[in-house]
């Protein structure tokens, strides 16, 4: 831990190399700003040097036409400096020549947001029109930073269609002709910012009130200075799960998280979980590298106190003194705030002690983030400090997801380097792998690293990627993680020369294999070459390289590997995988079909994409003909073919039946590189109305829309226009998915197409601050719409919709929403027939009951229970922290015939009434939180056999235990998942064992009354295929001869204890799996 960089910038950057100026910052060590505004200029750590931490160097980017500036702008700019908000004006001095240059093409780059004072007079002005383009390029349109356009004395729709004096000065600048080759640049940017509702200014609108607003809208959607982190890790649902447990929506009390483990990554996942949550506080302090801060001279400790205050905007003016006053003044300054606090890396019980003993040292809603390599420090602090603490475990690499795929052609490749890293007696120590990119350099040599062969022969193993934007300091930081994960961190002061000793000093001596990834140039070969010991005992470089030329300066063994394009036998061999798997392909489709793999010219994307549109075709040689004559020439070893490839995945597209490309588009909707969960997309194709009833016309029930979605799911998935992100547990269905960038792309290039918007029908997603929505079409009064929120735009969003518009979906993912607060009463009451999806954190029941046209329920937490009887439609209802259910006299005895999946809800009598009343016929997902206070289970759950169509169950004890025995399962589950079970008993596994049709069986968090648990005699457990424990403490497993006879995978996560399993399992070979740490394993009702 602490081996990694962060600076406070935004998440989106530009171009290091294209900014002005030296970028002295990158030297600077972790800190964070928490003054009591976060807009001050922010402080450095006190052992820190003078540098700014941050890219940015103002708050706010203020553009606008000259003639305002002695009037509105000026008055503006004054109120801004008010609120101590950076704001850079400019000036006629910098407006030099005929392009943005210098310093005001830097402060728009530098600046967090932008003001755009839109006046009849600001098209006139090239050097306007010019720095708009430029703020909306950084701001991506909006979407990476916040842009608010101010409509002084002009109207919105005059600036966004270039209409009367935005027309004429259009006109005007046209007619010049000298800046024409500007003039669809300027159209554009017009109106991109004219789509954002900012402020308006009229005749009528008292400049002091305008003016007010927009100081208030700044403040709020300044976001505060975010921790950069140079390479995220990509584990958004590991930060997900981390960031639940910090329960950010409850402001009810102060609660301590330790984040523990052996990975170096641990201060890398911390950070980016603080930038996620940071915007909830008040105030907020990064603490870094405790545990050697700690053992500086000079008080170490006392320096963390001082550190902390004033990271939190508590004035420091003298010196602490000790630890004990540091502490006090801690609890007095802070005991109010609601504040988040991050102690990064540490390893005693006396750092804890002296910055943050108690959680009554804070204010109601804060939280404490501790990481450490020691889980004991957790303990102790626990026992010694009687603090709750929350633990969540993280192993290196544990974040990682390995894309399911078809990998032809690198055995041979795999063999030759090998073989070259084998030859210690020739001249040379250096391997290159060389290829232009996407030819699979990195992974070949990933499977190298990997592999058993190389780490009986390089005992001692180290990666770095080095990449075309390259830092000698970072690369061999990285190295030094590999060489030493556990020894203490190396600080960013330390000078890249000293590093690269470290690195030096490490390799000395020892048998080494070190691989240097995506090598773009000589000029980094050199700026590494000299970590490597002039004495080599055997040790060896593996470097992978778009250039030749590298491979050739680093005097690599020859010859160099080239990774060349699949040939026409691997080529084909990948194509006949994808389409036939292991059968044959018919002889007379065999010339044609290899004459179709030519066109893809070995390059791997393009024959798995051509495959998949091949392979839901008539398999007849007029069909692949055809195929072959449409498909476009693309010339794969030209880089500028970006176009090409566009136009054969829309091939894919368009093949799509016209039912299916509806739930393809809508994929678009989601951010980039998002992992969605299956259950979630599915069920909105539903309520969009994509998926609709079979008419069978038999006597047999007809596929559920549920069903119907999974064979849609499974056919964008084989067709490789979907990614299996996450299998479920029985290794067949898909739990998430994800979309490529550039089939995203096409998502969103075909919705935006008229032809694909029949309905008239428009989504908007909101990925970032408000105004930053991916559709950039306003609703219109007579459309459906569809709203996804990806972050808190609390009191916002409903502006953007108009009253009378139909809104299908409403889809909140951070679980804290609470959507009474983000909506007025009257505008609720619009949603109150059209909605059919909502997902979010928090709601009344009052509110709920009135959306009696849901489809699909799905948050957090339901304050005061739920009256379920009115809500006719519902299929799927869902609350994370369970719910009690209830029904008036009438709702009691109405079926629901339409739910399929209810989970947690309380297993109480008013459960037991519904249940006795066959209230949820045609259930088939149940999820239920059994507690001592409810009552007797056995009598709640007396009629739960009757549910015929359950399919999985799960329940959840909390703090008690029920007797297996005495709960009459249905007999045609086929999943069962215990959660928090104690003492459990060979008796109970004899029970479930006689469910008939039971196939998956999990428990998760429980305990083992017996030292051995027995599974049962033979005929027990008849149907079972996958058996799952998961942090179950249990000694030993056994069974009869007979039990589980169709078992075919069994895994342990977390069973430390676990010394022996059934012979049954011990016969599984590797589909018997023992895993100490996992991620993302948890309940799920699908």
């Amino acid at each position: 831990m602490g081996l990694f960089t962060f600076f406070l910038l935004d998440k989106c950057w530009p171009d290091f190399n294209k900014s002005a100026g030296p970028i002295d910052f990158l030297e600077s060590q972790i800190s964070i700003a928490g003054s009591s505004s976060d807009h001050d200029a922010t402080p450095l750590s006190s052992d820190q040097g003078a540098t700014p931490l941050s890219y940015f160097k103002y708050d706010v980017f203020l553009s606008f036409r000259g003639h305002t500036r002695r009037e509105f702008t000026d008055v503006l700019y004054r109120a801004l400096d008010n609120k101590r908000i950076e704001t850079f004006r400019d000036s006629e001095k910098l407006r030099i020549g005929e392009e943005l240059e210098g310093a005001l093409l830097e402060a728009i780059e530098r600046s967090r947001m932008s003001i755009l004072i839109l006046c009849d007079e600001y098209p006139t002005s090239k050097w306007c029109l010019d720095e708009l383009v430029k703020i909306m390029e950084c701001s991506g349109n909006g979407t990476k930073r916040p842009v608010l356009p101010v409509y002084f004395r002009v109207a919105k729709s005059d600036v966004q269609f270039q209409r009367n004096k935005y027309e004429t000065a259009m006109a005007d600048h046209k007619k010049k002709g000298r800046n024409n080759h500007k003039l669809e640049a300027w159209k554009s940017a017009l109106s991109e910012v004219g789509k954002i509702y900012g402020q308006r200014c009229d005749h009528k609108t008292a400049w002091g009130e305008a003016i007010d607003n927009i100081v208030e809208e700044v403040t709020k959607r300044l976001p505060p200075l975010p921790l950069y982190i140079d390479r995220p890790l990509g584990c958004d649902s590991e930060l997900e799960e981390a960031k639940s447990l910090l329960e950010i929506g409850s402001h009810a009390t102060c609660f301590m998280l330790g984040i523990h483990g052996d990975g170096d990554e641990i201060s890398k996942f911390v950070a980016e979980l603080y930038n996620k949550i940071r915007p909830h506080f008040e105030t907020a302090s990064f603490l870094s590298n405790i545990s050697e801060k700690t053992n500086e001279s000079g008080g170490g400790l006392e320096h963390l106190q001082e550190t902390l205050l004033s990271e939190m905007g508590e004035e420091v003016r003298t010196k602490i003194g000790s630890t004990f006053k540091g502490s006090s003044e801690i609890k007095q300054r802070l005991g109010q705030k609601r504040v988040l606090l991050v102690l990064d890396d540490v390893d005693s019980i006396q750092q804890m002690n002296s910055l943050a003993r108690r959680t009554d040292w804070f204010g109601p809603g804060s939280r404490i983030i501790i990481t450490t390599r020691y889980e004991d420090v957790l303990d102790d602090h626990i026992l010694n400090n009687g603090v709750e603490v929350k633990k969540y475990c993280i192993a290196e690499g544990s974040s990682s997801t390995v894309k399911e795929e078809n990998v032809v052609g690198l055995e041979k490749d795999f063999e030759i380097v090998i073989n070259q890293l084998k030859e210690e007696d020739s001249l040379g120590n250096v391997v290159s792998i060389v290829g232009m990119g996407g030819l699979g350099k990195t992974t070949l040599a990933r499977k190298i690293y990997n592999s058993d062969e190389v780490k009986l022969l390089f005992p001692c193993r180290a990666w770095a990627t080095v990449s075309k934007d390259y830092s000698g300091k970072e690369v061999f930081k990285s190295l030094l993680k590999c060489l030493k994960p556990s020894a203490s961190k190396f600080e960013d002061s330390s000078s890249e020369e000293e590093l690269k000793q470290k690195v030096k000093k490490c390799l000395e001596g020892k048998k080494y294999l070190v691989v240097l990834d995506d090598v773009w140039d000589s000029k980094a070969w050199r700026t590494i070459k000299n970590c490597f010991p002039e004495n080599n005992n055997g040790g060896m470089i593996l470097v992978t390289t778009r250039n030749d030329q590298v491979a050739y300066v680093s005097e690599s063994k020859e010859p160099h590997h080239n990774l060349s394009f699949m040939d026409k036998e691997r080529s084909w061999e990948l194509f006949h995988k994808e389409i036939f798997c292991r059968r044959n392909c018919p002889p007379e489709l065999e010339s044609i079909g290899r004459s179709i793999v030519e066109t893809c010219k070995g390059l791997p994307l393009a024959i798995k994409t051509t495959a998949g549109l091949v392979a839901k075709r008539e398999r007849s040689e007029d069909a692949w003909e055809e195929i072959m004559n449409l498909l476009p020439y693309w010339r794969v070893a030209d880089e500028d073919s970006s176009e090409e490839m566009m136009e054969l995945l829309k091939f894919s597209y368009d093949d799509l039946p016209n039912k299916m490309k509806p739930c393809f588009l809508y994929l678009g909707v989601f951010p980039e590189d998002e992992e969605i969960w299956v259950r979630d997309l599915i069920r909105l194709w539903i309520a969009e109305g994509f998926i609709e009833p079979i008419q069978t016309g038999r006597s047999k029930s007809p596929p559920q829309l549920e069903d119907i979605g999974e064979q849609y799911l499974k056919e964008l998935v084989d067709r490789n226009l979907v990614q299996v992100a996450k299998r479920r547990s029985d290794g067949k269905g898909v739990k998430t998915c994800q979309i490529h960038d550039l089939f995203r792309e096409l998502c969103i290039s075909e919705s935006n197409n008229p032809d694909n918007n029949n309905n008239n029908a428009r989504r908007l997603s909101y990925p970032g601050n408000v105004g930053a929505y991916a559709s950039i079409v306003t609703c219109n009064q007579s459309c459906t719409c569809s709203l996804f929120i990806y972050q808190d735009v609390e009191h916002v969003w409903p502006h953007h919709i108009p009253e009378d518009c139909q809104v299908n979906v409403l889809y909140f993912p951070d679980w804290f929403t609470d959507i009474n607060r983000t909506a007025t009463d009257e505008y609720l009451k619009g949603l109150v027939k059209s909605l059919r999806f909502l997902k979010t954190g928090y709601a009344e029941s009052y509110e709920l009951c009135k959306f009696q046209g849901l489809e699909t329920c799905d948050m957090s937490y339901v304050y005061n229970g739920l009256s379920i009887g009115g809500f006719k439609k519902l299929r799927h209802l869902r609350s994370e922290f369970g719910v009690s259910l209830s029904a008036d006299e009438v709702g009691v005895n109405d079926k629901m015939q339409n739910l399929q999946t209810l989970g947690y809800v309380s297993a109480d009598s008013q459960l037991g009434s519904l249940l006795d009343n066959g209230c949820f016929p045609n259930l088939r997902k149940l999820g239920l939180k059994i507690a001592e206070e409810q009552g007797s289970t056995e009598e709640n759950l007396r009629r739960l056999h009757c549910l015929s169509n359950l399919r999985k169950l799960v329940l959840m004890f909390e703090e008690c235990r029920t007797p297996l025995d005495r709960i009459a399962f249905p007999s045609n589950l086929i999943k069962i998942t215990l959660s928090g079970f104690k003492d459990l008993k060979s008796k109970d596994m004899n029970t479930l064992g006689q469910v008939p049709n039971l196939q998956i069986f999990k428990v998760r968090y429980g305990n083992c009354e017996e030292e051995t648990l027995n599974c049962g005699s033979a005929g027990s457990f008849l149907r079972l295929q996958v058996f799952i424990m998961d942090g179950v403490n249990i000694i030993r497993l056994s069974s009869e001869e007979g039990a589980m006879p169709r078992l075919r995978r069994a895994v342990f996560y977390n069973c430390p204890d676990l010394k022996e399993v059934t012979k049954q399992m011990r016969s599984l070979g590797r589909n018997l799996e023992f895993i100490e740490y996992v991620d993302d394993h948890g309940l799920s009702l699908g």
